[in-house]
């Protein structure tokens, strides 16, 4: 079971994300980012021209979801891309290696400026991992 929803916040965008496990919470945030950056790009996305490793320690596993997206999101603006997909080579609680695949779009949805620490932590409830991301834009 994994899933996203936004919900209202003041100034940003609130996503809050459940998944049976990291991996696939990490996937689902990335997800829901995506839906922000290009509305369903993701979901007729194929041929990925665009390919990255990543490396990420962090200090624990907030942190970890939050500095995976970040990376994720600079690489995006950088390269005026989506990263549709991840394959995860490593990954534990507080750090991961990971490939990330995407594809170069002529214009973004959203403008995210940054992830957002705030409201950011990864709860186990029910056998569920939960969290909320607050995206400035």
């Amino acid at each position: 079971m994994k899933s996203y929803n936004f919900t209202p916040h003041t100034a940003d965008v609130r996503l809050e994300v459940k998944a049976d496990n990291l991996e696939e919470l990490l996937k689902v945030s990335l997800e829901g980012m995506n839906q922000l950056i290009k509305k369903d790009f993701c979901n007729n996305a194929s041929n990925f021209d665009l390919k990255h490793s990543l490396e990420i320690g962090s200090l624990d596993t907030s942190a970890l979801l939050i500095d995976f997206l970040s990376e994720v999101l600079t690489y995006s603006q950088v390269n005026k891309a989506v990263y549709c997909k991840v394959n995860f080579k490593k990954l534990e609680k507080n750090s991961l290696e990971c490939t990330i695949m995407g594809k170069k779009v002529e214009s973004f949805d959203e403008d995210i400026k940054a992830v957002t620490y705030h409201e950011a932590e990864v709860k186990k409830e029910d056998d569920i991992l939960k969290s909320t991301i607050i995206f400035d834009i």
